[in-house]
């Protein structure tokens, strides 16, 4: 049996929610009077923690920023449960279980989206932990969501030397390192490469990504 942890991103590794983020952020956008983006600016939102974005990409004041991802989560709402799964993921994620790994959901996400979202795509039976942000801190980082995910995971028994963290943008890369884990990069997203220079890995496919996965674990 496989002992290691294994932790997974949501959006743009598990299911593409590019599409439904993308609009959310464009009304969104829309109704605050704000100038609009790009599809490639936009598609820049999906992954990092909504604070940062609106931060970021949209240069909202700090002080409006609740207000702004108030805004974007009401028209998020409307669609949140289309995002398909990426192709293979699914049994990836199905043969990972199989396999013994403990896996875990570690979001940007709030819990109170991400925990549905994940009960209505079917994958509470492989996943023991889904955690995301919490409503009161929609800027927690990345780093202290895997975080949250490992002391859950501990104080079930599980040993957090050797652990893995899976996702599709350098927010998860930065995360896994401030955490001092192992961080695999997945492609099929749409992520420029560049943003996995420091990644212990990079994969293409769901099947090289169990293959990868299985290969840490031996180390």
């Amino acid at each position: 049996m496989n002992t290691n942890i294994v932790l997974f991103d949501f959006d743009g590794t598990i299911v593409d929610s590019a599409p439904i983020i993308m609009q959310a952020v464009v009304d969104t956008l829309d109704e605050l009077g704000l100038p609009p983006q790009s599809n490639e600016q936009l598609r820049a939102w999906v992954g990092p923690p909504l604070f940062h974005s609106f931060r970021d990409f949209a240069k909202v004041d700090p002080a409006h920023i609740d207000d702004a991802i108030a805004t974007y989560r009401r028209y998020y709402r409307q669609t949140m449960y289309d995002a398909p799964f990426f192709p293979g993921v699914l049994e990836a994620i199905q043969e990972l279980h199989k396999l013994g790994f403990p896996l875990a959901i570690a979001t940007s996400k709030t819990e109170t989206m991400a925990k549905p979202i994940a009960t209505h795509a079917g994958l509470d039976p492989y996943f023991k932990y889904v955690v995301g942000s919490t409503n009161d801190s929609a800027h927690q980082s990345k780093a202290a969501v895997i975080a949250d995910a490992l002391s859950l995971l501990e104080a079930d028994g599980y040993n957090r030397e050797g652990a893995i963290m899976i996702g599709d943008r350098i927010h998860d890369v930065e995360g896994a390192h401030a955490n001092n884990l192992d961080v695999i990069g997945v492609l099929w997203g749409g992520t420029d490469q560049r943003e996995f220079e420091t990644a212990t890995a990079a994969v293409a496919t769901p099947a090289e990504l169990v293959e990868t996965v299985i290969e840490r674990a031996k180390k």
